[in-house]
């Protein structure tokens, strides 16, 4: 393998999109015209390590944990309702989509925000919206992240809370985008400050966002 080559393998081409919907959108199927589909497009270039890269099997583990890492930034970047109705959204389903053995590398991970991944008419939805992407990419190997259900009936986070304190009280607050990657919010500085340990590899990575919100 060349240096130039060797070079660009420690840097992964990673696109992210993130589907949901806005409180007064329509029920009905418009809400999904094309281009125009409310998302937001996430660009990272995130270092791969040398270790890593020497692999193929570690460059696949290694992608699965940074899509999990990555995708609480991206939930919490808006005040996002379910991809198909009008509920806050709190859960999401991934689906990654990979050419790790490119130079460089690429994956693209596409989030679904919803109300519920599991149960109900939006769960149904999102499993035929999952299936005609799988069929579309032609790879089977399709990663789907979902919520672990340790009880009968969890409430997980909504998605218009504070990244760091996730309280149900901060999704009326006007929260505060974080001045660098422009992505995530934050309901204080305080909040802000006792993430950074976590979320600076993420925002360090980003590299352009672009909203698609009507």
């Amino acid at each position: 393998m060349s240096s130039k080559n060797a070079a660009n393998d420690t840097v992964l081409d990673l696109l992210m999109i993130v589907y949901g919907s806005s409180k007064d959108d329509p029920l009905d199927d418009s809400r999904f015209c094309g281009h125009d589909q409310r998302r937001v497009e996430v660009q990272l270039a995130p270092v791969m390590p040398p270790e890593v890269a020497a692999s193929m099997r570690r460059r696949q583990e290694w992608a699965h944990e940074l899509s999990g890492r990555v995708t609480p930034d991206l939930k919490h970047g808006q005040r996002w309702h379910c991809e198909f109705c009008d509920k806050l959204a709190r859960e999401s389903f991934v689906q990654n989509v990979s050419w790790l053995h490119l130079s460089p590398p690429r994956l693209i991970i596409y989030v679904h925000l919803m109300c519920d991944t599991q149960q109900g008419p939006c769960a149904a939805r999102l499993r035929e919206v999952a299936g005609i992407m799988a069929s579309q990419t032609g790879q089977p190997n399709l990663v789907m992240t979902m919520p672990n259900r340790f009880a009968p009936d969890p409430v997980f986070p909504a998605a218009a809370s504070c990244l760091n304190c996730k309280g149900e009280e901060t999704i009326r607050k006007s929260l505060s985008q974080c001045g660098a990657c422009k992505l995530v919010r934050y309901c204080s500085t305080a909040c802000q400050r006792e993430d950074w340990g976590r979320h600076k590899k993420t925002c360090k990575a980003v590299k352009d966002v672009k909203w698609i919100w009507k």
